[in-house]
């Protein structure tokens, strides 16, 4: 393929999406008022995404509610979670005890009512690869997911601008990455791609074109600059994801 972007790297991309598709990813949520947090994430969506009082090792994220200080079973079940390497996020009621086995950023102070909001953006951080996916299924997570994989995919494509030690060319990095963030957030809204193949390259193809066009339009504007340098590359590159994430965002 020309502009350096071979057919491998979009097969890829398409498997990547298309494996999500599949994907049974689960949250476990336990512990007090867990019925209640697991009806709110999952409103508008599937109650299957979301397990509650279940084994949470099986799960690709742990949601723990806690009240107060936790208490040595408490304490063990959070051990147990940690150890396993199941991501984790503690809801806690009730002061600022520390919670043991947890990252300080990972645990949400809760008051009166459940932070859902700061639960849902929290699912999109600590989710990962399965983030999209979980996302296709519960229609509370997309906005979060979706600023959280524009935002990322923008922070890395302006630090790749900007490096100036790759030996390879930028422009097909930039290109794959951002592909790869469209058919992710497609993802993310519950898209399915088609299986024929000619359907399926139709389907792919607006992701890569867009993609393509963008960093076209952004290579001609950094080379009709009167100025240069890492930090403007950098910029540009941020500005053109960000403005393609919105993009794909609004169709």
């Amino acid at each position: 393929m020309p502009l350096g972007i071979g057919i491998g790297q979009v097969v890829g991309l398409i498997r990547e999406a298309r494996q999500l598709e599949g994907s049974s990813a689960r949250i476990a949520v336990s512990g007090a008022g867990a019925e209640e947090l697991a009806a709110a994430l999952a409103l508008g969506g599937d109650r299957g995404a979301l397990s509650v009082g279940g084994d949470p090792l099986g799960a690709v994220l742990a949601i723990r509610l806690v009240d107060g200080e936790p208490s040595a079973a408490e304490t063990a079940v959070l051990r147990r979670i940690s150890r396993a390497g199941t991501p984790l996020l503690v809801v806690q009621r009730g002061g600022a005890v520390r919670i043991p086995h947890v990252l300080p950023g990972d645990v949400l102070d809760a008051e009166a009512e459940l932070p859902v909001a700061d639960v849902v953006a929290a699912i999109a951080r600590v989710a990962g690869e399965q983030a999209p996916a979980l996302a296709a299924r519960l229609p509370t997570l997309r906005a979060a997911v979706a600023r959280r994989l524009i935002g990322t995919t923008s922070l890395a494509n302006a630090a790749v601008a900007a490096s100036p030690w790759m030996k390879q060319a930028q422009f097909p990095v930039l290109t794959i990455a951002q592909s790869r963030m469209l058919l992710l957030l497609g993802r993310s809204r519950g898209d399915v791609l088609p299986r024929d193949p000619q359907a399926l390259a139709l389907a792919a193809g607006p992701a890569v074109a867009g993609a393509v066009g963008v960093g076209l339009g952004a290579r001609a504007l950094v080379r009709g600059l009167p100025f240069g340098g890492p930090l403007v590359r950098a910029a540009v590159a941020y500005a053109g994801t960000r403005l393609l994430g919105a993009a794909r965002l609004r169709l």
